[in-house]
């Protein structure tokens, strides 16, 4: 019995040192060991229980990750997608992602599914998103160190280009990207 409770014990301890040792006690630490270069977080957001996190890196690229938060800190689990701040003739720009799930997720085939993107016009005031079999959802705009920054997200797998409406400050409107 003794034995038993002693192999218990070991196994436990191991995988609390296991798991301690993909999970990061800050979140800091967490991008750190990441290795994938960010520069700047310009915006967190808890969705879900996730934190998702938009980032640039090598100067004017804007990506999305998300973050678990775990009993011992916080872990990375995936980052993707990449847009430029600055695209030229691009006043609106758009990149879909949809986002692993981290371990608490109770379905593994969900997703954490968003548009996103740089707003490079300063007439655009606000944007709506149409995703498939969805209504228009008021997108999210944040002003960044390096410009403004939208989001979306979706309750389905974008594997698409949405629909958008995008509102100027002189009260039109136009559809589509442009």
């Amino acid at each position: 019995m003794k034995a038993r409770l002693a192999v218990l014990l070991l196994l436990l301890m191991i995988a609390i040192f296991t798991y301690y040792k993909v999970s990061y006690r800050d979140f800091d630490e967490a991008i750190r060991d990441s290795n994938v270069p960010v520069d700047e977080v310009f915006y967190t957001i808890d969705f879900n229980d996730n934190l998702i996190v938009f980032y640039g890196s090598h100067g004017d690229v804007l990506s999305v990750a998300s973050i678990e938060k775990t009993l011992l800190g916080f872990r990375w689990v995936f980052g993707t997608g990449s847009k430029q701040f600055n695209e030229g003739d691009r006043m609106l720009t758009h990149m879909f992602s949809n986002l692993q799930p981290t371990r608490k997720m109770s379905h593994d085939n969900e997703l954490l599914s968003l548009t996103f993107g740089v707003i490079n016009d300063p007439l655009i005031e606000t944007l709506e998103i149409k995703y498939k079999d969805q209504d228009f959802a008021k997108a999210t705009i944040i002003e960044t160190s390096q410009g403004r920054i939208w989001y979306c997200f979706s309750e389905s797998p974008v594997t698409y280009d949405p629909e958008v409406k995008v509102h100027y400050l002189d009260g039109t409107e136009k559809t589509g990207w442009h």
